[in-house]
């Protein structure tokens, strides 16, 4: 197609590729999106699938330097191997090495009903759409490896390999298949997951998924069909051996659930008849793959599937995923259907499933019908990429319950928390009449020890805690705990600045260069960890404070401490503080958050 151009890896876009792996056994690190379907123009919800994914890959850049926790036989990593990525990291700058791959799914029933009803051509549908998401990527900040769609070649070849593949090992067979079909989520749904409802405007009575709502309709048909009620044992024990499978626990609970309640063989084709927007199956035109199968096998597609070897060959450094980013609705597909396909292939399966819960607008769920649909375009225009990326992570970032997206809220969080917090700290102590007091004043005064307070003192503990607090929550998957222990960090430096109001000529000079030395301490530390979700925002703010661009790494602002077995922070010396202040411009600094024009 028309401008659609891949390296050898097939990657192309915004992220680095750079080297992958920093030994024979390494594999760099891989989050993946859902991909898109292309029924309809992207809202919030998929611009917050793609900042959680990117914000966990640059994470990962800063941490380990791309690489991922895991070898790739499926181990963890030592300390000591943890100990040589630290100092692989210095100077990475630019060279991600992070595998985020992120894409739109375009074939299906729906898709061919909507270019039907349109009078337009699928692809060109496809076309479209796909590049407003594509766009949404771009324009967010979205620092993809790859931008796949399942209508790229290379997704052809994977999907046939895969299917070939299943077929060879005894998991799919034809037979006949009746059931309650959706062709809003292009699935079948089994007799205890459907009810009769009745429309009170008609007093038309029809059948609808109870899970997802969706209208459904009875279809019978002869398919190609998965065997996926010979995997129910093996999923039940991968889930009970590893907890952590699926995140948040709730969903792991949940399918874990469903498991054990029973599984039906799965239907993986439609008849061409019924469905031509679609893969072919191998040497049976007359059947078209089921659009999950396809859908799905984008992830190894990413990995270069087919791999011209077996698995554990060069030809193949990222796989398994280290993180499938996806909606809860869709947690069926990803935990069971799809594990149970690699299963199927001797494939290793993905190391997490993060379901995270949807967006609500004014606490009621987002619907065209009642026109609350956040347009995330507009949101970016309106209040900038970091700030509605800090949003969206600060009250998204708690994947367990819906989130309510409020332009008001919105507005709140960027006044008090990057304006009023962030910025106004940023501005305090980079002040012009500042910094002038340090400069003179570091000629007449020796250096003596600062008064110790209470302020002082939680700020001390609060600065040593951090990194290793925030690596905690970066691991652990909670990316708002993240945030919100940041933003504590710097609403007690506020603090001390109030205490001691550095600017008053009655302040002893040792308590304002103390003052000021852990201020510019606390955001040289915040700029490093706040920079995976507000990446131009926090390199302009170190850039501010003259930090040079290869001391902005992990082993920059946090050494591991063996005795209490944890991170802390690396925190210069007054002296040193004092003499990089020379450094500092005495121009008065444009707002880091201006104010909003609305």
């Amino acid at each position: 197609m028309e401008g659609r151009t891949f390296s050898t890896n097939g990657f192309e876009g915004s992220g680095g590729g750079g080297a992958w792996g920093s030994s024979e056994d390494s594999k760099p690190y891989y989050v993946t999106t859902p991909i898109f379907y292309v029924n309809a123009e992207p809202h919030i919800g998929h611009l917050h699938s793609c900042l959680v994914a990117d914000v966990l890959a640059r994470y990962q850049d800063l941490r380990r330097g791309g690489d991922s926790i895991y070898t790739r036989e499926g181990n963890r990593r030592s300390r000591g191997e943890e100990d040589e990525v630290a100092k692989k990291t210095k100077g990475l700058k630019g060279k991600s090495k992070s595998i985020l791959s992120t894409g739109t799914d375009e074939h299906g029933l729906k898709i061919q009903k909507v270019a039907e009803r349109s009078s337009e051509d699928p692809l060109q549908l496809c076309d479209r759409i796909s590049k407003r998401f594509k766009d949404l990527a771009r324009a967010a900040n979205v620092s993809y490896t790859r931008f796949i769609r399942t209508t790229d070649p290379d997704h052809r070849e994977a999907v046939h390999h895969l299917w070939r593949q299943m077929v060879r090992s005894g998991h799919i067979y034809k037979g006949k298949h009746s059931g309650w079909y959706s062709v809003s989520d292009e699935a079948f749904f089994p007799e205890s997951q459907v009810r009769e409802v009745t429309d009170l405007k008609t007093g038309e009575s029809y059948m609808e998924s109870i899970e997802t709502g969706s209208r459904l309709e009875w279809s019978e048909e002869e398919n190609y069909k998965f065997r996926l009620a010979e995997f129910r044992e093996r999923l039940i024990d991968w889930l009970e051996k590893d907890t952590k499978a699926i995140q948040p626990a709730k969903r792991h609970a949940e399918v874990l659930s469903e498991l054990k309640s029973g599984l039906s063989d799965l239907s993986v084709s439609r008849p061409s008849s019924r469905l031509s927007w679609g893969i072919p199956v191998p040497d049976d035109p007359g059947h078209s793959i089921y659009v999950w199968v396809d859908a799905l096998t984008n992830y190894l597609t990413v990995s270069g599937y087919p791999w011209k070897e077996d698995f554990g060959s060069e030809s193949n450094r990222c796989w398994p995923a280290d993180v499938h980013v996806v909606g809860k609705d869709i947690i069926r597909f990803h935990a069971i259907y799809w594990p149970a396909f690699l299963m199927a292939c001797h494939l290793p399966l993905p190391k997490t499933i993060l379901a995270h819960s949807h967006w609500t607008m004014n606490k009621s769920k987002m619907s065209k019908s009642k026109g609350n649909v956040a347009n995330p375009f507009k949101a970016l225009e309106l209040y900038g990429v970091d700030p509605v990326r800090f949003f969206l992570m600060r009250v998204g970032g708690n994947f367990s319950t819906d989130s309510d997206y409020s332009p008001a809220m919105l507005e709140e969080y960027y006044k008090k928390s990057l304006q009023g917090q962030l910025g106004n700290l940023l501005s305090r102590i980079l002040a012009p009449k500042l910094l002038t007091k340090l400069r003179e004043g570091g000629s007449k005064e020796p250096l003596s020890s600062p008064t110790a307070t209470a302020i002082r003192d939680r700020l001390v503990t609060s600065l040593h805690s951090l990194p290793s607090l925030y690596e905690r929550h970066q691991e652990d998957l909670e990316l708002s705990k993240s945030l919100e222990s940041i933003f504590s960090l710097i609403s007690e430096c506020n603090e001390l600045v109030s205490q001691v109001q550095p600017w008053s000529d009655q302040v002893p000079f040792h308590e304002v260069v103390d003052c000021l030395h852990l201020s510019h301490e606390t955001l040289r530390l915040v700029g490093v960890l706040l920079s995976p979700f507000m990446p131009r925002s926090m390199e302009t703010l170190l850039d501010h404070l003259r930090v040079p661009e290869d001391k902005r790494s992990w082993s920059d602002v946090a050494t591991w401490n063996q005795q209490q077995r944890r991170w802390v922070f690396r925190l210069r010396s007054s002296q040193d503080f004092l003499s990089s202040s020379l450094l500092l411009s005495d121009e008065k600094l444009k707002p880091l958050f201006p104010r909003l024009e609305l």
